[in-house]
């Protein structure tokens, strides 16, 4: 299905699996772009990828985008721009209004043929005004937006109701969006990584015409090269845990609302059942969503639980690990945890990473979706902020060997389906179409103004 939405927007996103017109380069149609000659800048605010999985996210995806034909270049703060073997530009200092303007006149002067912004608050300092790059960029620049994070605005303070009523009207006349401002009205084509921010892009504006693509992550560990190592006897090991210790792992940034000091309670009431079983929280306390002094009480939080609990001597702060590392602490896991408070949605790329892995894996569910422990696509399911699903789901798995065997084999087809080559080569087909929609309207007439006098290549050749 293809939308038309009020003003500049264009076409609109077909679905993951639907026709894309795009050929390789040497193989093109009439009418049709190569892909190897498309140059993306990806725009990522805050490109520090280990304390933020939007630029883990966008890391992956700059590099598989060159394995699959693409030219990326990731656009970010001046700051992470001499970042180790990425091929990266600093475009601004800053993300408030000002920033975003000084952003969009250099991205302007660069030889891409598609700007892709990867949205969440978290990733510009939680500033909304890289939802005005649309108005800024030259009229008629291919500009794909991909929603991170979104549905988590609220209205606070004096005045919230009445800012929430206005923005609603807005956004039912699709002219703005309360998170992104322009951004998801102006994209070419709107990509979400996880389907419930769909749901709520179409709620907000009253139009299931708006066609939003659900394009899934795929797993943030790549599962690494045993060469014959005796990784669950090496990692307790280096861990210093005898060698039939049970581990029970957590992977990810470490934050207050994914449920750790309930875990963490979990592990001493399962421990008295299984005496061996230890607790690893695998993961940076430094976060774009907690820092500094908030991030150090944060952690002294967690260990005052498990002295609370008795079980601090059992419990492992590993802090940041590199991802051979954490895939080698994953192959050696007897079970991994994520019970985050709100529920674990697909596009955790922790939860996919456990599962890739092959590791029997607890998650939360959203809250009121369950009320006992369940198995769903390959997850055992546990309501949320509930310490005793969450005993009864530990026991279960670290009991039951025909239930744990059957939780890996299919947490491991579920992390299958979606992998970061063929991801890549999605957004690579994705580009060149709608490089060929903008040359098409560009020939119609149908731009609002030209793109001379920018850096905005059209099939491969920079305008003057």
């Amino acid at each position: 299905m293809i939308a038309r939405l009020p003003g500049r927007r264009r076409d609109t996103s077909t679905a993951v699996d639907g026709p894309l017109h795009a050929s390789r380069a040497g193989a093109c149609g009439e009418g049709e772009v190569p892909v190897g000659r498309l140059r993306v800048g990806l725009v990522c605010g805050h490109f520090d990828p280990a304390r933020d999985g939007v630029a883990d996210y966008t890391r992956h995806l700059a590099g598989q985008l060159r394995a699959a034909g693409c030219e990326s270049l990731i656009c970010t703060a001046h700051r992470y721009a001499r970042t180790p073997g990425e091929e990266i530009v600093g475009v601004t200092d800053r993300w408030d209004v000002r920033g975003v303007r000084r952003a969009a006149r250099t991205i302007s002067r660069l030889p891409l043929d598609v700007v892709h912004v990867q949205f969440a608050p978290s990733a510009f300092g939680f500033s909304r005004a890289v939802g005005l790059l649309p108005l800024l960029l030259p009229a008629g620049t291919p500009l794909v937006a991909t929603l991170h994070e979104y549905g988590v605005w609220t209205a606070d303070g004096a005045g919230g109701g009445l800012r929430s009523a206005l923005w609603s009207v807005l956004e039912r006349q699709q002219r703005a969006d309360r998170e992104a401002l322009v951004l998801t009205v102006e994209a070419d084509r709107l990509l979400v990584t996880a389907p419930e921010h769909a749901d709520v892009v179409h709620a907000r504006f009253a139009d299931r015409r708006l066609e939003v693509t659900h394009v899934p992550i795929a797993p943030n560990v790549p599962v690494a090269r045993l060469d014959g190592e005796d990784v669950p006897s090496a990692v307790r090991a280096s861990l210093g845990l005898p060698p039939d210790a049970r581990l029970a792992v957590f992977f990810g940034f470490l934050h207050p609302v994914k449920g750790l000091a309930g875990l963490i309670e979990a592990v001493a009431a399962v421990r008295r059942v299984i005496p061996g079983l230890r607790l690893v929280i695998a993961g940076g306390g430094e976060s774009h969503s907690v820092h500094g002094g908030a991030a150090d009480a944060m952690r002294r939080d967690l260990e005052e639980a498990a002295r609370h609990h008795g079980v601090e001597p059992h419990v492992v702060f590993t802090g940041y690990l590199p991802e051979d590392d954490v895939s080698r602490l994953l192959r050696a896991a007897d079970v991994a945890v994520f019970p985050f408070d709100a529920g674990v949605t697909a596009k955790s790329g922790s939860l996919l990473a456990a599962l890739a892995h092959g590791v029997p894996t607890i998650a939360t569910s959203p809250p009121g979706a369950l009320d006992r422990p369940t198995e769903v696509e390959g997850v055992l399911r546990v309501p949320p902020r509930n310490t005793a699903a969450l005993v009864d789901a530990l026991l279960l798995v670290l009991s039951d060997r025909a239930l744990a065997t059957r939780l890996a084999a299919a947490g491991r087809a579920c992390a299958d389906r979606w992998t970061w080559p063929r991801i890549a080569e999605y957004h690579a087909r994705m580009y060149a179409e709608v490089l060929r929609r903008a040359d098409r309207d560009e020939g119609h007439g149908l731009r609002w103004r030209a793109v001379a006098r920018s850096g905005i290549r059209r099939r491969g050749r920079k305008e003057p």
